[in-house]
């Protein structure tokens, strides 16, 4: 995988969330895109298949603004529980441990060396 489709691969992991409110009368094909990759079909193919207003908040880099101001980070990092994409997250004291929603799980969590 390109570094490029890994960085992008990693965006649709942690903006899933936010495509599924957007995806409005789209939202069927966005599940079944996400069973797909689930089932480890390659990303960049499910990505072309979906429609660009489904993709287009995530091409456009687009993210939401956090509420609230989150506290220090903690030592460690989460990756991809699946080792599927290179989504990399630190989690703040104050926050739960990030969501893989493409997996449906917590993102596995690596101690600082």
């Amino acid at each position: 995988m390109e570094p490029a489709e890994d960085d992008l691969h990693a965006e649709f992991c942690r903006e899933l969330a936010t495509l599924r409110l957007l995806s409005g009368p789209r939202r069927a094909a966005l599940e079944q895109a996400v069973r797909r990759l689930r089932e480890g079909a390659d990303f960049d193919e499910v990505l072309r298949s979906l429609d660009v207003t489904v993709t287009g908040p995530l091409l456009a880099r687009h993210a939401p603004t956090p509420v609230g101001a989150p506290g220090p980070p903690v030592e460690g990092v989460y990756l991809c529980p699946a080792g599927r994409c290179g989504r990399v997250e630190q989690r703040r004291a104050g926050q739960g441990p990030p969501e893989c929603l493409v997996h449906e799980r917590v993102l596995s969590f690596v101690a600082d060396a």
